[in-house]
């Protein structure tokens, strides 16, 4: 049936035809084995199957990776095998229904009784029972009814063994699950119901059957055949409900009404061919029989319709579909059966839903059937009738934990579920028996305890508070505060002001110390004479230490001394407002703001409400800032003391004092009142002005000190004029709305009755939110985001950078070591000598170097030297090995080392040479272009031990004979030839690729007649030289920059001048003053002249100008030679030249930095009357743009 829906759907294997084989084995393994090996030699390609036996016929399937999907096995070794699934679950599948089943129910208390072949089911319940941290009370494990007798086992006697069974485990656990027949379980019921063990709905038996059964066969469960017919009725059996209800049933999910349809297909289908199953001819006798189709028919259909789907997936994925194509696809079983596992789950054509596991086998489709009533109902075979029956109340599943209809709750046998252990233990050791003597005991001692703990805390209550009011709470010893025993007036270490602000540091009036492992800060109130603590103060003190608010500072303590009382309060990170304020490197958002104001305005409405009624002193150094960046309210109340305090213009002096009176409102510097709530509202006006312009209390405003500003604001005009703070930048800040000037013009009025309350502030300053939150901590978020992300900026920059310094530190390194020893010695390891079986070294020189050095400058010898090693470290770039050092002409490489690269090293220096040799030939020498170098090159391949010798400038050495033997070789070659040595020659024959001449043997010193050979060429087998970027490898080598010239010349310089007169190259200051008066000077002297202990009469100075160098000009006359004045050329200028001592004046007043009048005045004394003199000056024809002058100590 399920062939002939796949072939006639055109949307699944639309170009494949299944065609069925089949054979009946009777589920033997041995005739299913012959039968699927001949199946494989007639080109089967699947199978369905086997019945009862699977495993041995599922590795036969393995070995020719053809998929087998069986319907009807519960073998659970078969689901190690890769290329077979199962639709039939495994019998311990059933497990994990029953295990969520108890979960549900809370039953983590239970025992296991099982019957013969249930004993793997039990191990496996067992299992998943303890892997559930549940208790297991009993394992019974029994034999079949049918091995009882055979073996002489207790069990043969049924109701005698089943009798003790029970009365053996009945006291120690309340929940049964029975795995077995059917049979055995209603003889086990029936024991159970003979112990009375169902009389009040203690007991639960929890039965598993495996077996998909029709619906109505599930009295079978409750009554055998014989019980049914001996009765008309169930209600006829006693205390049958509360036997029946004490059962459940777990068993595979019955089918839907849409299987009787599938049903009565089969049996057609089963009549034709190829099976031509004959139909019983009852119908003479008048017997209406129709044949039950069980569930493994829907389970076959199903391994057929889910085989056809994965085909047809993979044939879809290939991009041409042909006979080869089908049959190599159809043939790869491991890919048909993951193809099948993947879906995980799919619709039976049962109506039920079926769910793979990772193994391919089905997890199954378990109900729960319980007592129910239903309509009265009745068996054809007998006269049997009831009105109750067991029906599905719900499905479990270990990883959906429940399914359960609230309509089908189970009826318990009892008036709630049964427990899986008594409240009291299975033998009442969780209870003890006692007497009503004890109880009356207890009951009259927890009454006298109670009034006596009453009266005991109200007079506690009554201590409390006068210990409270005395201050032995708010009361601190001196002792207890540790970490700064000098308490003056400082600035706060951790003010985010910046150390140039003075005002900001005269703000701060604290210090911080540790209370009981806390940073606090601390206050310090003077008097000028002792000051008594009276009990309107002390009260006030405890007031303050049980204030607790989010934007009020908390107040831990006074320490009382006789001239002064330290007020120690919670310390805020932050700072103070103020600091804040002044601190330009913080961003003041519109958010952030908003956030202080309001913060402060919750704090002011706190203290408003509360028994202190006002501030009294608010400022915007009296709000610190946490940090979690919330803004309190601190150095509030305690006026008496505050007032009383040693604070008058000379004590603190004139500009602080006044500067602490700029909150002030005007009426309480005319003394007309000392403190009012409407005194904090016009200061707060003036901290909103601070806040939101950063200038300062009363900036812009045009007056610069404090005293007169306080002078303005306490005079009382009789126009409209009031002395306030400017509005044009709050007009041009972020939130310089009307709403806010508004409120802050009325806060600050002249009349205390005009300003507004808090309250009234609140509400119209909600503007400045925007319809966000008010919660603090939601804005602060936003905000710590956003310097996160600066943050994160910068970091990255400055990680780039780091990174960068260290990417240039380590190129270096590379440069002058071989990467893993410079590596390993960055990490701060030694590096050990290592030996080295083979490798090849390259020695070369320049032929006549000694000559064309005699007959060059050192300079063009240097930058020679350069060019032709920059040519030779480019080259050796693209080929495997390492330069060991060039001393002089001497070039020496390695290859082999550090790294070894098996047998190539031979080759990378033979490749390497002949690139050199090359690129000599056409090289020219910058200042002899006509001369050829001749490079001698030696090569020799032998064993060396390297490592790093030294301590200052570590190097990378080699030793060993094949050192000195390379050295030989490059010193008895010849010019433009390369010399090998024997052992070089036979690595390259092995390598391949290279043109080797036998040059003979030649007699070396220290190694007699050594026969060797000339390198001449090479082949496309040859090593090649590998691309290599080389822009990023910075140049070492600087060349002197053109047109300058240095004073001390050795090849020049005469010898009058004393050399101890030269002082070292970093005593030289440059400067860029002209000497050419003509043209005003463009730049002054960059480094001031020192002439701290210097004696002029020691000193000269050496220079460049436009006609020769000054070389060691004296600064006082020695009779020293002038040698650049000696030079200058006869001028035809009519002028009257200068004297010695008029330049010498001159060039001294350039040096000590004076004024150019005196220079110059000594210059027209000496003939020069006109700054604007001619080109034919001493110094010079052409303005000298820079002059470097010397110092000779």
């Amino acid at each position: 049936m399920a062939l002939k829906e796949v072939n006639e759907d055109r949307f699944i294997l639309p170009d494949v035809n299944l065609v069925l084989r089949w054979n009946d084995t009777k589920g033997e393994t041995v005739e299913t084995t012959r039968a699927i090996t001949d199946m494989v030699c007639e080109g089967v390609l699947a199978f369905f199957g086997p019945e009862d036996s699977c495993y041995v016929e599922s590795i036969v399937a393995q070995s020719r990776n053809l998929p087998m999907i069986s319907y009807k096995c519960s073998d659970y070794r078969a689901s190690s095998v890769p290329t077979f699934v199962r639709l039939e679950p495994p019998d311990i599948q059933v497990t994990k229904s029953v295990i969520s089943l108890l979960i549900y129910y809370n039953w983590k208390k239970f025992s296991i009784i099982s019957e013969g072949q249930w004993s793997t089911v039990a191990d496996s319940l067992k299992a998943e029972a303890k892997k559930y941290n549940m208790t297991l009370n009993h394992l019974e494990k029994t034999l079949e009814y049918y091995q009882c007798c055979p073996h002489r086992d207790p069990c043969c006697q049924r109701g005698t063994f089943w009798y003790n069974l029970i009365r053996d485990t009945k006291n120690d656990t309340r929940i049964y699950v029975h795995l077995g027949s059917v049979k055995s379980l209603i003889e086990m019921m029936s024991s159970m119901q003979a112990h009375g063990l169902f009389d009040k709905g203690e007991y639960m038996v929890i039965h598993i059957n495996l077996i998909t059964d029709p619906v109505d066969d599930a009295e079978n469960y409750l009554w055998d055949r014989a019980m049914m017919e001996n009765r008309q009725s169930c209600s006829e059996e006693r205390d049958f409900l509360n036997r029946g209800r004490s059962l459940m049933v777990v068993t595979p999910s019955p089918p839907t009404k849409n299987y009787y349809k599938f049903s009565k297909d089969v049996r057609i289908y089963n009549t034709l061919q190829p099976f031509n199953f004959p139909t019983y001819p009852f119908a003479y006798l008048n017997i209406s029989y129709v044949k039950f189709v069980p569930v493994y028919a829907a389970y076959l259909y199903d391994s057929v319709k889910l085989y056809a789907r994965a085909l047809d997936q993979l044939l879809r994925a290939e991009p041409v579909i042909n006979q080869e194509v089908v049959e190599r696809v159809a043939s790869n079983g491991t890919k048909i059966i993951e193809t099948i596992i993947n879906y995980k789950s799919f619709q039976s054509v049962a109506g039920v839903n079926i769910k793979l596991d990772h193994n391919g086998d089905s997890e199954g489709n378990f109900s729960v059937l319980a007592l129910k009533e239903v309509p009265p109902w009745s068996k054809n075979s007998s006269n049997f009738t009831c009105k109750y029956k067991l029906v599905p109340v719900g499905k479990f599943y270990l990883a959906d934990q429940k399914d359960l209809p609230v309509d089908l709750q189970p009826d318990w046998p009892g008036k709630t579920k049964p427990d899986a252990e008594p409240s009291c233990g299975y033998n009442n050791e969780l209870c003890r028996e006692g007497t009503y003597g004890p109880t009356v005991v207890v009951i009259t001692l927890g009454l006298v305890l109670f009034c006596t703990s009453v009266m005991v805390l109200s007079i506690y209550r009554k201590w409390k508070i006068e210990q409270e009011i005395e201050g032995l709470l708010w009361k601190i010893d001196r002792l207890e505060l540790t970490g700064n025993n000098d308490i003056i007036s400082s600035p706060s270490k951790l003010s985010l002001v910046s150390a140039t602000s003075i005002e900001s540091r005269c703000q701060m009036f604290a210090s911080t110390v540790k209370y009981k492992g806390l940073v606090v800060r601390i206050k310090e109130i003077k008097f000028s004479r002792k000051k008594d603590i009276s009990r309107d103060i002390m009260k006030e003190m405890r007031l303050l230490r049980e204030f607790r608010h989010d934007n009020i500072n908390s107040f831990i303590g006074a320490v009382i001394e006789p001239m002064k009382i330290l007020i120690i309060t919670d310390y805020c990170a932050k700072g103070s407002l103020y600091d804040i304020v002044e601190n330009e490197d913080i961003k003041l958002d519109k958010m952030f703001i908003t956030s202080l104001v309001q913060d402060l305005i919750r704090g002011m409405i706190f203290l408003h409400n509360s028994a202190l009624i006002c501030h009294g002193n608010l400022k915007s150094s009296n709000c610190v800032v946490t940090s979690r960046w919330i803004l309190q309210v601190t150095d509030f109340g305690l006026h008496e003391l505050r007032h009383s305090r040693e604070n008058d213009e000379l004590s603190i002096g004139e500009h602080q004092y006044f500067r602490s009176l700029l909150w002030k409102a005007p009426e309480i510097l005319r003394n007309e009142q000392k403190y009012s709530q409407k005194a904090d509202v016009y200061a707060f006006a003036i901290i909103l002005h601070e806040i939101i312009c950063r200038r300062g209390p009363f900036g812009g405003c045009g007056l610069e000190e404090p005293k007169e500003i306080v002078q303005q604001v306490k005079r009382r005009d009789s126009g409209e004029f009031i002395f306030r703070p400017s509005l044009d930048m709050v007009r041009e800040s972020i939130v310089g709305n009307d709403v806010v000037i508004g409120v802050m013009k009325e806060s600050w009025a002249e009349s205390p009755d005009a300003r507004p309350d808090f309250h009234n502030i609140r509400t119209r300053l909600k503007c400045l939110r925007d319809g966000k939150r008010p919660n603090i901590m939601d804005q602060m978020m936003d905000m710590m985001e956003i310097y996160t992300s600066q943050l994160e900026d910068l970091v990255s920059q400055r990680t780039a950078e780091v990174e960068g310094e260290r990417r240039k530190t380590e190129d270096l390194l590379h440069r002058m070591l071989p990467a893993p020893v410079a590596k390993r010695l960055t990490g701060g390891y030694g590096i050990e000598p290592e030996s080295f079986d083979l490798v090849t070294i390259y020695f070369s020189d320049i032929v006549g170097f000694t000559a064309l050095s005699a007959e060059s400058t050192p300079l063009q010898v240097v930058n020679f030297l350069n060019d032709l090693y920059t040519l030779f470290d480019r080259i050796i770039k693209g080929y495997d090995v390492y330069k060991v050092e060039t001393i002089g002409d001497a070039y020496m490489v390695v290859s082999g080392l550090p790294i070894r690269n098996g047998n190539n090293h031979a080759g990378e220096i033979a490749s390497m040479s002949l690139d050199l040799l090359a690129a000599v030939k056409n090289h020219k020498i910058a200042h002899r272009p006509k001369e050829i170098l001749k490079l001698r090159i030696g090569i020799h391949t032998g064993p060396v031990v390297a490592g790093v010798v030294g301590l200052t400038m570590p190097r990378y050495c080699l030793f060993g004979d094949t050192v000195n033997t390379a050295s030989r070789m490059e010193s008895n070659g010849e010019p433009l030839k390369i010399h090998i040595s024997e052992q070089c020659k036979v690595a390259l024959g092995k390598l391949g690729g290279y043109k080797v001449e036998p040059r003979g043997p030649v007699n070396m010193k220290g190694k007699g007649l050594v026969n060797t050979f000339w390198l001449v060429g090479a082949t496309d087998q040859a090593i090649k030289r590998r691309e290599v970027d080389l822009t990023e490898l910075p140049p070492l080598f600087c060349r002197p920059k053109k047109g300058l010239r240095y004073a001390a010349d050795s090849r020049r310089q005469s010898n009058t001048i004393p050399t101890k007169n030269f002082c070292p190259t970093s005593s030289t200051i440059r400067g860029a003053q002209s000497l050419d008066q003509i043209i005003p000077p463009s730049t002054l002297l960059r480094n001031t002249f020192k002439r701290s202990n210097l004696s002029l009469q020691e000193k000269g100075v050496s220079g460049t100008v436009g006609n020769g160098n000054l070389v060691n000009i004296p600064l006082l006359e020695e009779n020293k030679l002038w040698r650049s004045l000696e030079t200058i050329p006869p001028t035809e200028s009519p002028k009257k030249p200068p004297t010695r001592s008029s330049v010498r004046s001159w060039i001294l007043g350039l040096f000590n930095n004076t004024s150019f009048k005196n220079s110059d005045a000594s210059l027209r004394k000496g003939g020069y009357t006109d700054l604007q003199m001619e080109r034919e000056t001493i110094v010079s024809r052409t303005i000298s743009i820079s002059v470097y002058f010397q110092m000779f100590h």
